[in-house]
């Protein structure tokens, strides 16, 4: 019976050793990944082709085309967002040409980056998503997403 105390002591000192080391401190587990606080999803990419063959316009930002007069929610269609204007330039540029549509930057102070989309605002939900859909066809552009904008 001693022996059989001796040896389940044992065992158990040998499994409490080897669960020790996976276990985390507190303070690791509790630890944030300070690099992912920013949730904002950035192109910074451009097709290679593209930049190549197209040059960024030389005019500067064009303001959105706003309704003065519209008082309530707009949609707009965002096909990108960049971290320097001339990117969104280059993009800009790109799918101007591609998509045959009116395409404006803009910076957003809210996510500190230049924004590219599509003009005119829209009125409606079902209008964005139509427009978003048709240019999704685009496989450049399946990343666009609708911004909602009260007034």
């Amino acid at each position: 019976m001693r022996n059989m105390k001796k040896l389940a002591g044992i065992i158990l000192s040998l499994a409490v050793i080897m669960l020790l080391p996976s276990c985390s401190s507190t303070k690791e587990a509790t630890k944030e990944d300070t690099s992912k606080k920013d949730s904002s999803y950035v192109f910074d990419q451009a097709p290679p082709e593209n930049v190549k063959k197209i040059q960024p316009p030389v005019e500067t930002v064009a303001p959105p085309v706003e309704n003065q007069s519209f008082s309530g929610t707009q949609y707009f269609v965002q096909i990108g967002a960049f971290t320097t204007k001339d990117k969104a330039e280059i993009f800009s540029a790109a799918a101007k040409e591609k998509l045959n549509r009116d395409v404006t930057i803009k910076y957003s102070d809210a996510v500190k980056l230049f924004v590219v989309q599509i003009n005119p605002p829209l009125a409606s939900h079902s209008e964005a998503e139509k427009v978003r859909d048709d240019i999704k066809q685009f496989k450049e552009y399946n990343d666009a997403w609708i911004v909602t904008v009260d007034k």
